[in-house]
């Protein structure tokens, strides 16, 4: 699986409306967490999450399918922001196959400066081209990534993640999956997002406001131009990930 990259994309695009604002309202998932004096502010945008996958091959893998049951923002100003509580399944190798961005949601946020994006991972589950299907064991479902995110009034920006599947999945010594996300992260202010009648989305332009690489540890923290090593060798004992080393230290004492 060397030199093979699975990609997520969750682009999170706001736009100033006004007569498309007030045709979206009924379809706007509820905000958490935002001050009652916000909630009147007129100053919102329109947010857009899409998935995509950056996959150039997966020789012994048919299928990669993940359910992300929800994303939200964060700013020092609003707190947390929910974005979509419904869970979702996408099959990145198909989205990769399509060369497609999907929407994950869209919702109304106010403008400001966002600081870390949280994806809540249900599950990642491989299906290999032999053998058995496997649900890969994740460090933790929780994923939080440091960024920022600029939203300007009257402008679009997007905030994408590209899960790289080189460096994300591991295989322990009996053969089973684990999957500890290394991310790509870009975000864009001013861009020029088109999104399509069958949910495809597309960015481009703006000014590249973040730019930057994340990699989960076995404890699922998140550390910046971080992996764990392509040739550790992993096993999960009584349901938690340890590195061999680790093992082999516990085991003396």
């Amino acid at each position: 699986m060397k030199n093979t990259t699975i990609g997520i994309i969750i682009a999170v695009v706001v736009i100033i409306g006004g007569i498309y604002l007030f045709t979206r309202t009924s379809n706007t998932p509820s905000v958490s967490s935002i001050p009652s004096q916000n909630q009147n502010n007129n100053a919102q945008g329109r947010v857009v999450l899409s998935i995509t996958d950056a996959a150039i091959n997966m020789s012994t893998i048919s299928q990669i399918n993940m359910t992300i049951s929800s994303i939200d923002i964060h700013s020092q100003t609003n707190g947390w922001i929910t974005t979509s509580g419904t869970p979702q399944t996408y099959n990145l190798l198909d989205l990769n196959a399509k060369n497609e961005s999907k929407i994950f949601t869209d919702f109304q946020a106010p403008v400001g400066t966002y600081d870390m994006v949280r994806l809540s991972v249900d599950k990642v589950v491989v299906v290999p081209k032999t053998g058995a299907i496997q649900e890969a064991k994740l460090p933790s479902g929780e994923l939080k990534i440091n960024t920022t995110l600029v939203v300007k009034d009257g402008t679009t920006s997007s905030i994408s993640f590209d899960f790289m599947a080189d460096k994300s999945l591991h295989m322990t010594g009996n053969g089973n999956y684990i999957f500890a996300p290394v991310v790509k992260t870009e975000t864009r202010s001013e861009a020029n997002v088109t999104v399509n009648s069958d949910n495809t989305i597309k960015i481009n332009g703006g000014h590249i406001d973040t730019d930057t690489t994340d990699g989960m540890d076995i404890d699922g923290s998140v550390k910046n131009n971080f992996q764990i090593k392509a040739d550790e060798k992993l096993d999960v004992v009584n349901g938690v990930i340890k590195i061999h080393s680790t093992l082999n230290t516990n085991k003396q004492n």
